[in-house]
């Protein structure tokens, strides 16, 4: 992990931002690795990080209750993962993240990646309109999968 600025200036929750900020937001990341297969975190659990993706691939899955499960991402090479968990209180992970294939991750914790918002309001700023643009897109793609449904041959 060289050059974890490069990685961290790669990920859309983070686009925007200067040499300087993305240096600070590295010093208070920690780095991780996570073998083939290995859970990262799971639906339901308690927690306060956000992810980074510096090498590797990690799948974003919803088990069903009778079995089986859903893939809602693939994410890649500097792509975030979690952001929710360090913007909320008490949050609880609604999916399941796994290592997809050998994976090095930058973690950043809730209270030291809150000080840094707090600390630099311009960097604040453009995270967090990265941020509701993600949520954005995601509430979209959400609406359409059940507009899909709703409309399916069958249900009218």
């Amino acid at each position: 992990m060289n050059d974890a600025t490069t990685i961290v200036e790669k990920a859309a929750i983070f686009r925007g931002l200067n040499q300087e900020q993305l240096q600070s937001i590295v010093r208070i990341a920690v780095a991780k690795q996570f073998a083939n297969g290995r859970v990262i975190f799971k639906k339901g659990d308690r927690d306060e990080e956000l992810y980074l993706i510096v090498k590797g691939k990690v799948r974003i899955t919803r088990e069903y209750p009778l079995g089986g499960y859903e893939t809602l991402a693939e994410l890649e090479e500097g792509q975030a993962f979690g952001e929710m968990a360090v913007f909320g209180d008490e949050v609880v992970r609604s999916a399941t993240a796994r290592a997809a294939a050998e994976c090095d991750l930058l973690i950043l914790k809730r209270e030291p990646f809150r000080q840094l918002l707090q600390n630099d309001r311009e960097l604040a700023n453009t995270i967090l309109w990265n941020v509701l643009k993600q949520v954005s897109g995601r509430l979209r793609t959400t609406n359409d999968k059940v507009m899909m449904f709703l409309v399916a041959p069958g249900l009218e």
